[in-house]
C-alpha cells in the first residue's frame, strides 16, 4: 500500500555489530574448529571451512594460532581448565579423600561427556588419523592427571586401605572402565540399548574397582 504522505519512509536503525576482541574472536574459533573437528575429522575440515563457518578469513586464524599445535593447546585448554587456568578435574578434587575421590572422578567424566561428547570424539579422532592433539592431551592434562590418582592410590597403599599394587597400572584400571563406558555410551549408540542412572553407575564402578583392591 502507498503512503498518502509525502514524507519518505523513516528507515529502521541497525544496530552496529559490536567488534570482538581478540580473546572473543580465538575463542570462536577454537569453538567453529572443536565443532568441525568432531563432526568432520581433522583431515576432513579445513581451515578455510573454519574461517567460513566463523565468518572470517584464514588470515585471522593464522594470526591467532600460527600453528596447528597452538590451535589444538586452545581446544585442550578450552576444555579442560577453569577461567583460572587450572585443571576442572583437578580443581575440584582439591582436599578431597579416599572413595570420594573415586566418586568425584568418575561423576565428572560421565557428566562431561553425556553432556558433549565432542571432546571425546576429538581425542578419538586425533588418534586414528595421527593427529597430535590426542598426544598433546596425553603429555599435558592426561599425565597430569593420572599422576594425582597414582599418589592417591600410593597413599591409600601406604595406609593399609589397598592391597599392594602397581599404582599406575590401577589408576589406568579405574579410569579405563569408566571412559569405555562413556565410549561405547555416546560414541557408539550403547545408551539406546542400555541405560541406567548416572549415580547408579558411578557407584557400581567405584565399589567394584574399590572391592577389588581392598587389602585382603
Amino acid at each position: 500500500m502507498k503512503r498518502l504522505s509525502g514524507r519518505p519512509a523513516k528507515q529502521p536503525t541497525v544496530p552496529r555489530r559490536k567488534r570482538m576482541s581478540g580473546e572473543e574472536r580465538k575463542a570462536q574459533i577454537v569453538r567453529v574448529a572443536t565443532d568441525l573437528f568432531a563432526r568432520e575429522g581433522f583431515k576432513g575440515a579445513t581451515t578455510r571451512e573454519i574461517a567460513g563457518k566463523a565468518g572470517i578469513s584464514e588470515a585471522v586464524i593464522y594470526k591467532h594460532f600460527s600453528r596447528k599445535e597452538d590451535l589444538y593447546k586452545a581446544i585442550i585448554d578450552s576444555r579442560c581448565s577453569n577461567p583460572g587456568g587450572e585443571p576442572r578435574l583437578l580443581s575440584m578434587l582439591k582436599g578431597k579423600e579416599g572413595r570420594e575421590v573415586f566418586v568425584i572422578i568418575a561423576s565428572f567424566l560421565l557428566e562431561e561427556h553425556r553432556r558433549d561428547s565432542s571432546f571425546l570424539r576429538l581425542l578419538m579422532y586425533s588418534a586414528l588419523e595421527r593427529q597430535s592433539l590426542s598426544e598433546l592431551f596425553i603429555n599435558t592434562r592426561g599425565l597430569e592427571f593420572l599422576g594425582f590418582l597414582e599418589s592417591h592410590i600410593q597413599s591409600l597403599i601406604k595406609t593399609g586401605e589397598m592391597r599392594k599394587v602397581d599404582p599406575g597400572l590401577a589408576a589406568r584400571a579405574f579410569i579405563g572402565m569408566v571412559e569405555h563406558y562413556s565410549i561405547a555410551q555416546e560414541l557408539y549408540g550403547a545408551k539406546r540399548f542400555f541405560s541406567r542412572p548416572e549415580r547408579k553407575v558411578v557407584e557400581a564402578f567405584v565399589d567394584i574397582f574399590l572391592n577389588g583392591m581392598r587389602r585382603r
